[in-house]
C-alpha cells in the first residue's frame, strides 16, 4: 500500500486545532463539573484492553469493527 502523504491519519480520526481544541476542553471540564456536583467520581478505564476479553458476549458481533494490535513481548 503506497502513501504519497505520510501524514495522512486513518479513517475516524482527525486531529483537533487549538480553537476547536480549548472549546472542547471547556464542554468537557463543564460536564465534570456538574457531574462532580451531583456525587459522581472520576474514573479513567484503560486505553487498551486485551481484545478477546472485550468481545465476548453481545461484544462478539463488534469483532469486524475492532481494532487489533498484537504486544512484541506475549504475542498477546
Amino acid at each position: 500500500m503506497e502513501q504519497s502523504n505520510p501524514w495522512i491519519l486513518p479513517d475516524g480520526i482527525e486531529e483537533m486545532l487549538p480553537d476547536d481544541a480549548r472549546r472542547l476542553e471547556g464542554m468537557r471540564r463543564a460536564l465534570l463539573d456538574t457531574y462532580e456536583t451531583w456525587g459522581y467520581q472520576l474514573i479513567l478505564p484503560p486505553l487498551v484492553e486485551f481484545k478477546a476479553s472485550l468481545l465476548t458476549g453481545v461484544g462478539a458481533a463488534l469483532d469486524s469493527q475492532t481494532l487489533g494490535l498484537t504486544a512484541r513481548i506475549s504475542g498477546r
